[in-house]
């Protein structure tokens, strides 16, 4: 049987979230027995949506999120997440007259002593996935710090509980290529995800209407054959940001 060893509480998670050892392994630990009810997602269920983003990363072959598993307890189920030694990075505010050449902006606003500032995140490929994974998954939350850079270069993405609704949800700071064209071998690797997701593990993690809405949301996307664009039915930018 897996011991589970809890080292500490991490602080900043908004639901009860430890930094532990499965097996001698560092891991992010999320029971569900300790989320805070929402009023748009099923309490019980963001350990599940967790695994469900991984499947699909899986299953599109892109290894952005670390390697998500399943564990039971006696207070129930919880996702537990291998951790990554890395920092966020690749999203930041910049002064709107210095946002790097290689950035993108995303949103323009003022700070609070009216100086002119820009959020934008990097031109990468990686970036350019992790907007494609979002809106695959109608990721509620992708907010700045969700994305890390480990020593080596790596990008990871992290923090996927409230995904998968059936409803339109998807709020993310990688707004930058709205509306442009999908990078064809990005649109083979969506089709291909499709056509491996009804006999995947997200039938035993998600709802029918929640898988059905995860594969209409890829059909979207080849069929326009551009990234998602905000609409006004839903706020798009999380927040805070960071």
């Amino acid at each position: 049987m897996s011991q589970l060893r809890i080292i500490e509480r991490l602080p900043q998670a908004s639901n009860g979230v430890f930094l532990a050892e499965l097996d001698g392994v560092k891991v992010v630990y999320k029971p569900n027995h300790l989320e805070k009810e929402l009023w748009d997602f099923p309490t019980g269920t963001l350990a599940f949506r967790e695994r469900a983003t991984y499947i699909v990363d899986q299953l599109l072959g892109w290894d952005l999120v670390p390697k998500t598993d399943l564990v039971e307890t006696e207070q129930g189920f919880a996702s537990v997440q291998h951790w990554v030694e890395a920092s966020p990075a690749h999203v930041e505010i910049f002064p709107t007259s210095q946002v790097p050449e290689e950035w993108i902006g995303v949103l323009d606003g003022q700070g609070p002593n009216g100086e002119e500032l820009t959020l934008a995140h990097q031109n990468l490929d990686a970036l350019m996935k992790i907007a494609l994974l979002d809106a695959v998954v109608n990721n509620a939350d992708r907010k700045g710090g969700h994305i890390l850079r480990a020593a080596d270069g790596a990008i990871f993405a992290i923090d996927h509980g409230v995904t998968f609704h059936d409803e339109p949800k998807l709020r993310t700071v990688l707004w930058g290529w709205a509306g442009q064209e999908i990078p064809a071998d990005l649109l083979a690797d969506l089709n291909l995800g499709a056509s491996k997701m009804p006999e995947s593990e997200l039938i035993d993690l998600l709802t029918d209407f929640e898988l059905a809405a995860a594969m209409q949301r890829i059909d979207a996307l080849t069929t326009s054959g551009t990234f998602a664009i905000a609409t006004q039915e839903w706020p798009s930018l999380p927040w805070p940001l960071f």
